[in-house]
């Protein structure tokens, strides 16, 4: 992948690990990342003061070191990574706009993607079994529309990419570098999102989590999204965060009601107190979008969904029916005659009935 000056500037000034606001300090002295570098010297006492001494020792001695920035762009070539700076035609402009945007993209998979609608579904690692399995297919729903934006955590972000990871149509946004990436939790997941999707990091691959990485990752999710669907979280989640910077990036933020008193969904109850919008199927989301994926919807059935359809005539039957026909249990049935109904296949009759529309 070629660079301009600007983007390896960029990316030798990232390659030292400093934080978001001491990066900001040294550009903010320069008209440019380039500047920094060709005129590193005559500032070297200011540069010195926002990163100390022996992060400045470093830095200058990278400068008289000619195969320094070439061993870093080598390096990363070897390991798929391919910087996308803010000077790229390929950084997202909703990204660019959020507040503090980052710096460099660090990606793995495909660059197309950041090119495409975006919306994001995130959930605490305490996330229900049934609201996992909702997240799960509304991702597999919205990625005929979207890419689907989520974290990396069990629960909530997992449900996403099980969705959508099929279309290839999925972003993950690490709190880490790449090096980190086969010890990370899901790591093996995330290897198959490189594959198929992609993967998206502000941090250099030698940068390991830290507290402060993940919800300032949160703020990068909000902002490459169009919409923030939250599907648990207790009051002190973090998903809470990410849909806080969605409201004030002024993005549309959607939640799962959750039974009064439930720990796992107390924060969704809390956003849609505040300002999300209740959300229970996916038709809650397209319609604010004005999108109608019905149609889409009706031409592919799942295995699942297409061994319960097959058993309807033209008479209603009872889900007690359809468990003996399809040797499902009921609990089992509930989300697939969900989907059937979202898809246009069946309708309700009431009573546990269903019939073909």
């Amino acid at each position: 992948m070629g660079y301009t000056k600007e983007e390896k500037a960029m990316i030798w000034l990232d390659s030292f690990l400093l934080d978001y606001a001491k990066k900001a300090a040294v550009l903010k002295m320069f008209r440019d990342p380039y500047a920094a570098v060709s005129r590193f010297f005559e500032k070297e006492r200011e540069i010195g003061a926002v990163v100390g001494e022996e992060m400045l020792e470093k830095m200058r001695a990278s400068l008289y070191d000619a195969a320094y920035l070439q061993g870093v762009l080598s390096a990363y070539e070897r390991a798929g990574i391919a910087c996308v700076t803010c000077f790229s035609e390929d950084y997202p402009e909703a990204l660019r706009a959020a507040d503090e945007p980052p710096f460099i993209l660090y990606c793995k998979g495909n660059l197309a993607l950041l090119h495409e609608r975006k919306f994001a579904i995130v959930g605490s690692r305490r996330t229900p079994p049934q609201a996992a399995k909702r997240a799960e297919r509304i991702a597999q729903g919205l990625s005929r529309a979207f890419v689907i934006v989520t974290g990396h955590a069990d629960g909530g972000d997992t449900a996403a990419i099980a969705g959508a990871l099929e279309s290839g149509r999925i972003i993950c946004v690490l709190a880490f570098g790449f090096s980190h990436l086969s010890s990370a939790e899901n790591g093996k997941l995330l290897e198959r999102v490189a594959e198929r999707g992609l993967l998206v990091t502000e941090y250099a691959p030698a940068q390991s989590a830290r507290k402060y990485t993940f919800p300032a990752r949160n703020r990068i999710i909000a902002g490459l999204a169009e919409g923030v669907l939250v599907v648990s979280g207790g009051e002190k989640s973090g998903t809470r965060i990410t849909a806080r910077y969605a409201y004030d990036f002024g993005r549309d933020v959607f939640a799962f009601p959750y039974a009064i008193g439930d720990p796992m969904g107390a924060g969704c109850n809390q956003l849609i107190k505040d300002y999300a919008k209740l959300t229970e199927d996916l038709v809650d989301i397209t319609s604010v979008f004005g999108i109608n994926l019905t149609e889409k919807e009706s031409e592919t059935l799942s295995s699942a969904e297409q061994q319960v359809y097959d058993c309807f005539g033209g008479a209603p039957l009872h889900i007690s029916e359809i468990a003996a026909k399809t040797g499902k249990k009921e609990h089992e049935l509930s989300p697939v005659l969900i989907m059937l109904a979202m898809k246009k296949k069946l309708v309700s009759c009431g009573g546990n009935r269903w019939a073909k529309t």
